[in-house]
C-alpha cells in the first residue's frame, strides 16, 4: 500500500524529520514543569489526597480523553491538529510558568493538567501521519515512539534538576522547548486526507475495534503497560528486602529503566533479523526473570536497562501494528484509543501492585509478571494475515464541523 503524501503545488514537503524533532520538543517540555508542579503543591498540604490527587492530574486526561481527542486529526487534518495543539500547549505552559513565579500552585496545577489535555490529540496525528510522508516510515515510527515514551522520563529528569536553582523559574525553561517545536513544523505544507465519508467518532471507534489486529495490540500494549505499573512497585520491594538497600538505590534503578528507553532504536537494530515475538521474550521476558533472581541491585541495572529499551521496542511494533491495520481514515483514532487503554492499564497496575506485592513478594511477582508478559506477547505479536488489502484514500483537505465528529 502506497502511503507516502505529495504536497499539493506550492505546499512545503513534510518532513518525517521534522515532525519527530517538534514532538521530541514539545513531549519533553510539557513534561518538563512536573516536579516543581508536585514539588509546590507539597510545600501547601499535607493532605494525601490532595497530593494524589496533583500526582494523577498528570495522567487522568489522557484515560478520559484521547479516545476522544486522539481522532480529532482524522477529521480536521493532522498536521493542522498538531501545529494547534502545540500552540495551545505553548500558551499554558506560559501561564503555567507565570501562576508558579506569582505563587499560585494550584492555578499552576490546572494549567498543567490543561496542557496535559490539549495535548491529548499530538501523539497520534503525528503517529497517523509519519508513515505518510516517510521513506523509511518503520524507522521514524521507532524514532517517534522512542521519544513519546523517553521524554516522559526525560523532561521531569530535566525539571528535577532546574530545581536545585529555583523552583518558581524552573518551569519558564519549557516554553522555550514549546517555541522551537512551533517553529520546527514547516509551513504552508499540504498534506493529504482522506476522502470519501467524513471520520465521525462513534462509526470509527467501531470501525477500529472491528479489527482483530488492533484489538491485539491494543489488548497487549495495555498489559505490558500495567506491567510497568507493577514493576515500580515490585521494585521497590526488591530493593528494601532481597537487596537490602535504600531509596537511593530504588532511585538509581528507576532512573535506568527510563533512560534506557532512549536505546530502543539500536535495540530495534540488534534484533531485527529475529522474529517479532521471539525478539520480545528476550527483551522483556528474560530481563523480568533476571531482574527478579538477581542477588543484588548492580547485578540487576543491567537487565533492567534492557526491560527498559524492550518494553519501548514492544510499542514500537504496536504502533506499527496501528498504522498499518486500522482503517485508514481512522488511524489518529486508533493511536488515541491505544493511548487511552495504555495509561488506564498503567494506572490500575500501580494501584493493585501493593496488594499483589503483600500476597506473592517481590520475586514471585515478578515472576508472575514474567510469565503473563510471555503469554500475552505470544499472542498479540503472532503473524497476521495478509496484510489489509483497502487502497489508499484519495486526498480531501475540505474542512468539517466539530459536531459532525461525534456522530
Amino acid at each position: 500500500m502506497n502511503r507516502t503524501a505529495v504536497p499539493d503545488a506550492g505546499g512545503a514537503r513534510l518532513s518525517a524529520g521534522r515532525l519527530i524533532a517538534c514532538h521530541a520538543l514539545a513531549a519533553t517540555g510539557a513534561a518538563l514543569p512536573w516536579p516543581a508542579l508536585l514539588a509546590a503543591v507539597w510545600q501547601v498540604t499535607d493532605d494525601p489526597g490532595l497530593i494524589g490527587l496533583a500526582g494523577a492530574a498528570r495522567f487522568a486526561p489522557c484515560v478520559l480523553l484521547s479516545a476522544f481527542l486522539g481522532g480529532i486529526g482524522d477529521r480536521f487534518g493532522r498536521l493542522r491538529t498538531v501545529r494547534v495543539v502545540v500552540a495551545v500547549r505553548l500558551g499554558l505552559l506560559g501561564a503555567l510558568g507565570l501562576f508558579m513565579v506569582l505563587g499560585l500552585p494550584w492555578a499552576a496545577l490546572v494549567a498543567g493538567t490543561l496542557t496535559v489535555a490539549a495535548g491529548v490529540p499530538a501523539f497520534p496525528s503525528l503517529a497517523a501521519l509519519v508513515p505518510q510522508v516517510s521513506a523509511r516510515p518503520d524507522r521514524d515510527t521507532n524514532a517517534l515512539v522512542t521519544w513519546e515514551v523517553s521524554a516522559f522520563v526525560v523532561g521531569p529528569a530535566i525539571g528535577g534538576l532546574l530545581l536545585s536553582t529555583a523552583a518558581a523559574w524552573s518551569t519558564a525553561a519549557c516554553v522555550p522547548l514549546l517555541l522551537a517545536a512551533l517553529l520546527v513544523l514547516p509551513r504552508g505544507a499540504l498534506e493529504a486526507r482522506p476522502s470519501g465519508q467524513r471520520p465521525r467518532l462513534l462509526r470509527g471507534l467501531r470501525a477500529v475495534l472491528a479489527v482483530p489486529v488492533v484489538r491485539r495490540a491494543v489488548a497487549t500494549v495495555m498489559v505490558l503497560n500495567a506491567v510497568i505499573g507493577v514493576l515500580g512497585v515490585g521494585l521497590l520491594g526488591l530493593t528494601a528486602t532481597r537487596w537490602d538497600a535504600g531509596i537511593a538505590e530504588f532511585g538509581w534503578l528507576t532512573a535506568v529503566q527510563g533512560f534506557a528507553s532512549l536505546a530502543a532504536p539500536a535495540l530495534i537494530v540488534a534484533v531485527g533479523r529475529l522474529a517479532p515475538i521471539l525478539a520480545a521474550h528476550l527483551v522483556v521476558v528474560l530481563p523480568l526473570v533476571a531482574v527478579a533472581v538477581s542477588p543484588t541491585w548492580p547485578a540487576g541495572a543491567a537487565p533492567l536497562a534492557l526491560l527498559g529499551a524492550g518494553l519501548t521496542l514492544v510499542e514500537c511494533t504496536t504502533t506499527r501494528m496501528l498504522q498499518r491495520w486500522a482503517p485508514a481514515a481512522y488511524t489518529a483514532l486508533a493511536l488515541g484509543v491505544a493511548d487511552a487503554a495504555l495509561v488506564a492499564a498503567a494506572m490500575l497496575g500501580a494501584v493493585a501492585a501493593p496488594w499483589l506485592l503483600g500476597a506473592a513478594g517481590p520475586v514471585g511477582l515478578l515472576l508472575a509478571v514474567a510469565g503473563v508478559s510471555a503469554l500475552v506477547l505470544a499472542w498479540g505479536l503472532r503473524r497476521p494475515p495478509a496484510r489489509r488489502a483497502e487502497a489508499e484514500p484519495q486526498c480531501s483537505c475540505g474542512s468539517a464541523s466539530a459536531s459532525a465528529w461525534v456522530a
